[in-house]
């Protein structure tokens, strides 16, 4: 069972495993999140496309995991709308697992995110 919602109001203590997943604007966020979770979360090459975030729930033996797509940013100092909606999450909601996705070929740029 896989469930999908955008910006849902989430619950800050989970019973369930939560996954989010990080990075900067254009590194795949999305794509990645959208395969892991078979859901179709909005994809552009474009500043802003992601302001809010995106979860889907997947149920397998018995077991549910959350997944919450971020929108891109490049540190937690929330200048722009994208990064003060990531810095609010990870201050508000409890995270089991913290997935950063950088673009391989910007690695010396982007590893130095400050998560």
């Amino acid at each position: 069972m896989i469930t999908t919602e955008i910006g849902a109001q989430t619950e800050p203590r989970n019973k369930n495993r939560r996954v989010t997943f990080v990075g900067q604007p254009n590194t795949g966020k999305s794509t990645f999140f959208n395969r892991v979770t078979y859901s179709t979360a909005g994809v552009a090459n474009w500043p802003g496309q992601t302001v809010d975030f995106m979860q889907a729930e997947i149920k397998k033996d018995d077991k549910i995991v959350e997944f919450v797509d971020l929108p891109g940013i490049y540190d937690l100092e929330s200048f722009t709308e994208d990064e003060k909606v990531v810095q609010d999450f990870l201050q508000n909601y409890s995270v089991d697992l913290i997935v950063c996705v950088i673009n391989a070929s910007q690695i010396d740029r982007q590893i130095m995110m400050p998560v």
